[in-house]
Parts: C-alpha cells; sequence; structure tokens
C-alpha cells in the first residue's frame, strides 16, 4: 500500500511513533529518552504519552519515573496469533470449570514481571472478584503468576520478578526467599495458591498450561472471595484446576498435554 503525505495526520503519526518506539525498546524508557529517541519536545512527547495511557496503551510507574507498553497494546499485539487460539481453545473449559463452581475462571499469560489476563469466565454470583481482560497484576502476588514462575527454569524466575516486590496486602510475600519457598510447594502441590496476597479477601487457585515442549505458556485460575472457599475445598478446587489446564494443554498440542496432566497430579498426591 503506498503513502500520501497529504493524507496522514501528524500528531496521530507522532503518537504512533511513541508507540513503536516503546515496543522496540525491549526496556522501560524515561520521558528523557524517548525525548531524544522520538526528536519530540518534552511537553509535547508527555501529551502523547498521557493521551496513550488515558487509553491503556501506555503505563508509567510512579516509583521509577518509566514508561512501558500497556495492556491495551499487548492485547492488540495478541489480537492474532498463539494466544488468540490459546484462548479460543481455553473458553470452553473455563466456562465448565466456572459452572462446576459457581467462581470466576481466569486465564493469564506472563508479561515481564506481570500476568496479563487474556481471558475471563465471570462467575454469575452478585460477589465475585473481577479482573479486566486485558489488565495487569504483578506475578509474584497472583496464583496465575506463581503458577507459571513455578515451572519455569529456576535461572529464568528472577527476570520476571521486579527489583522490589512491594506489598500489594499485608499478605504480599516480598522477599525472594519466601517466594522460592512457595513456588516450590506449587511445583509438589500442582497448583499455586494465593489467598489475600494480591487483593484482601480474595482466593485464587492456579495451574499451568504447558506447551509441546513441556514449557510453561500460561495459566488459569479459580478466584472467589476467600469467605466462600474452605480449607477442605482448596485441594478440590486445585485438582480440577490442574485437569482444566490440561484438559486445554491436550485440545492444543496433543497427547503431550495429557502426559504433562498424568505427571502434575501425581505430583500434587
Amino acid at each position: 500500500m503506498s503513502t500520501n503525505s497529504n493524507y496522514i495526520v501528524k500528531p496521530v503519526d507522532k503518537a504512533l511513533q511513541v508507540l513503536t518506539l516503546l515496543a522496540e525498546a525491549g526496556s522501560d524508557l524515561s520521558l528523557k529518552e524517548i525525548c531524544s529517541r522520538a526528536g519530540l519536545p518534552k511537553t509535547t512527547a508527555f501529551r502523547y504519552l498521557y493521551t496513550l495511557g488515558a487509553h491503556g496503551y501506555v503505563t508509567h510507574s510512579d516509583e521509577t519515573d518509566l514508561y512501558r507498553l500497556g495492556p491495551r497494546s499487548w492485547q492488540l499485539g495478541q489480537a492474532s496469533g498463539q494466544y488468540a487460539r490459546l484462548l479460543e481453545t481455553a473458553t470452553p473449559y473455563m466456562q465448565a470449570l466456572r459452572d462446576r463452581f459457581d467462581e470466576t475462571v481466569n486465564l493469564g499469560v506472563l508479561n515481564r514481571t506481570d500476568i496479563v489476563y487474556l481471558g475471563i469466565v465471570e462467575s454469575r454470583r452478585a460477589l465475585r472478584l473481577q479482573a479486566a481482560i486485558g489488565g495487569h497484576d504483578p506475578a509474584y502476588s497472583t496464583s496465575l503468576g506463581k503458577a507459571i514462575l513455578a515451572f519455569l527454569p529456576e535461572e529464568q524466575r528472577d527476570l520476571h520478578l521486579p527489583a522490589r516486590m512491594v506489598a500489594r496486602t499485608e499478605r504480599t510475600l516480598t522477599s525472594r526467599r519466601a517466594l522460592h519457598e512457595e513456588l516450590a510447594q506449587t511445583q509438589t502441590r500442582g497448583y499455586a495458591l494465593e489467598v489475600g496476597e494480591n487483593e484482601e479477601g480474595a482466593c485464587c487457585i492456579g495451574a499451568p498450561i504447558f506447551n509441546r515442549q513441556r514449557q510453561v505458556l500460561a495459566a488459569v485460575s479459580v478466584s472467589a472471595p476467600a469467605s466462600r472457599v474452605t480449607d477442605e475445598q482448596i485441594p478440590i478446587i486445585g485438582q480440577a484446576v490442574i485437569d482444566t489446564a490440561a484438559a486445554i494443554a491436550q485440545q492444543l498440542f496433543g497427547s503431550e498435554g495429557e502426559e504433562r496432566r498424568a505427571q502434575t497430579a501425581e505430583s500434587a498426591t
């Protein structure tokens, strides 16, 4: 397709340049770095970033004063390809899991240090936990994140943890040692457990989804108010989540997904 510069809207063009710059940077950028690379005045670059941020395409960390791509950018980038297929395949299994417990079921993938919510099947109950598709939470404070981190090679785990693990609640694990101990337990039982670590009063149970090479691709979880989940129910829900994750992998990748399910279920007993 040929381009006629007469039809290009310059502010939109510049804003897209800033977005592309962040996508290609490979790391978070400061406003000064963005101005330098884009050749824009500070005020102009800030206005573009603020507008993109208002729509979720860019996020800004108050802690580091750096900019990065936001969840809406991630959604667009994954609209076609393996994650679209993953979501399409997983949805019926997520609906079945929701119907069994009548609690919200989430599908998430790891993006740097965060879990991004790829799909959500909500509970029909009036009181339920609600995330947003395309939204993100720290991997270290969520069952989805811990389910993925636990099955990554150990040398890769710290690459998906921030320099400082900030407490989301009083129960959040903020030391690497405590988190690694929790990840070891997750490996043993086959599912990750998070009770009030990411959100007060919430209980989430997640399990990993593996690809054909037995690398963790994503995770699925059940989330509910902690008041509705008893200690006796946790392993029951945990096994159901393991089975759901394995069924999704089986549908996507064939018999190896079933083999992984059997191995994970055995480790959980």
